[in-house]
């Protein structure tokens, strides 16, 4: 299974799939290196299927989504700074109100 990183780089799968080799550059230097999936993910993430190797489901993989580049907590955090930061006047939102904006936001995108 092949993937490309926000950068442009083409990984693929190798071993049992946990590790990923890097197999193309964007900027034609060389490539190689096997790294653990994870550790892929976090630095160079988020990873998107090459077109035919995964079936696509829901969100677009055009854009980064929420939950690939914040974790949960800093999601919450982020979302509780944005109500409580900014001047609402009588009606303020919830931190749920802007949750559910970010969400509607993504599978829009």
């Amino acid at each position: 299974m092949r993937y490309v990183d926000r950068d442009g780089d083409t990984w693929e799968s190798h071993g049992d799939g946990s590790e990923l080799r890097c197999v193309a550059r964007a900027d034609g230097s060389g490539a190689g290196g096997v790294m653990a999936r994870i550790e892929v993910e976090d630095e160079f993430g988020p990873l998107r299927p090459v077109d035919g190797d995964e079936p696509r489901n829901g969100a677009s993989y055009a854009f980064p989504t929420v939950a690939g580049v914040m974790t949960r907590a800093s999601v919450f955090q982020s979302a509780h700074a944005l109500v409580v930061g900014l001047e609402w006047g009588e009606e303020k939102p919830s931190v749920h109100d802007i949750l559910n904006v970010a969400k509607w936001l993504e599978a829009e995108g």
